[in-house]
């Protein structure tokens, strides 16, 4: 992973950062919860797109050597991922007493771009109506 040339200096930089950590005697989970930390704010960045972070998490958490079933986790993990943001979306717009009508709700749960779902959370904070989460611009 780290001699792949296609990979960030970024990301470089966040294993380096936990093979460190673990050469220090840092205890393991919280070094695990570090990289996964840091991941997120790889992916939050742009430096990392959703599909290698999955990727990567499958290898850190060990998950099967088998390519096919590999990509079913990651597509699992990605359609999880964007769920769950498009949820966390729709939860603060509740907890602001702003109802999100089907025409916000659909197209929320049907978006597999999470920067575009990380925008959406980020205005969820100051919208006024649920249509302004889609609105051009910043």
């Amino acid at each position: 992973m780290i001699d792949d040339p296609d990979t960030t200096p970024e990301l470089h930089d966040l294993l380096r950062f936990t093979l460190t950590s673990m050469g220090l005697g840092i205890p393991p989970d919280q070094v695990a919860g570090d990289f996964r930390s840091g991941l997120e704010k790889l992916r939050q960045q742009g430096s990392l797109s959703l599909q290698d972070m999955a990727r990567i998490r499958a290898k850190v958490d060990k998950r099967p050597d088998d390519e096919h079933e590999d990509d079913e986790w990651v597509r699992g993990y990605t359609a999880g991922y964007t769920a769950a943001w498009a949820g966390a979306v729709l939860r603060l717009l509740e907890m602001r007493d702003i109802e999100a009508p089907k025409e916000v709700f659909r197209p929320l749960h049907l978006c597999t771009d999470p920067d575009t779902l990380t925008r959406c959370l980020d205005r969820a904070i100051t919208v006024d109506t649920p249509e302004e989460l889609f609105r051009r611009g910043r």
